[in-house]
Parts: C-alpha cells; structure tokens; sequence
C-alpha cells in the first residue's frame, strides 16, 4: 500500500493564484482570531493549578501543556488524563507522550472562541473533580 502525504500539484500549483485573490482583510481577521484565540487558552490555562503553560503561544494554533500530576488523585500519566478528559468531558487533546513528552498534553484552538470557552469550562470541571484536596 501506498500513501502519499505530499500535496497534489494541482493543489500546489493553485495556491499563489488562491492567495493572490484572496482579499487581504481575510489574512488579518485570521491572525485577530487565532489572537484572541490562543489568549483565551492562556489566560484560562493560568487559572488552573493543575495545568502550566510557560508561554502564550505565538504563530500557532496549538500549545504544549503541562499536566501537574501530583495535583490528581486518580490520574497517572497523560494518556490516562486525555483518556479520561474525553470520556468523562468529550474533550479532545492530544497527549505529550507519543511526542516525547510525557505529563504533557497538546491543545489545539483553531476553533471558534465560543466552544474554546466551553471546552476550557470543561477542562475546569475535570480539573476539579480529579484533583487532590488539600
């Protein structure tokens, strides 16, 4: 079997005449968006004492969290917690350690900041339930 993972031609050929033609205030309200975007995923990141961000993310649409472990209760790892977060939450990140990166967890926010807030509102309650009372 074979799979290619390389764009069609057809595609790459297309895409200077695409991004020629696309109005230039498309390209700006996509970069406010992602802006706004990852400062939501920051700023409620910050409020949990179970999840680390060291820095609000800069040209992307995902961050790198780290998951505090000794803070829950009944979670071992990141696998375990993004396992759980989906089950219990219907939350969906990518966990660090396929990447090398254990305790850690991957969160995407090219979404619309609506369901960021939502989703993070979950993330809270799964946050709260799990964690260690001290």
């Amino acid at each position: 079997m074979n799979i290619v993972v390389d764009p069609a031609t057809i595609a790459q050929a297309a895409i200077p005449q695409i991004i020629e033609k696309t109005p230039k205030d498309f390209f700006q309200q996509t970069l406010q968006l992602l802006g706004h975007a990852a400062d939501i995923c920051y700023d409620r990141i910050q409020k949990l004492d179970v999840l680390y961000c060291p820095a609000k993310p800069e040209g992307s649409m995902f961050v790198m969290v780290k998951i505090n472990i000794s803070g829950l209760v009944d979670i071992r790892d990141d696998i375990e917690f993004s396992a759980m977060l989906a089950k219990e939450e219907s939350v969906i990140v990518l966990p660090g350690s396929p990447l090398g990166l254990k305790y850690w967890i991957r969160v995407t926010f090219a979404i619309s900041p609506s369901v960021l807030e939502e989703g993070f509102d979950r993330i809270a309650a799964f946050c709260m339930r799990h964690a260690k009372n001290t």
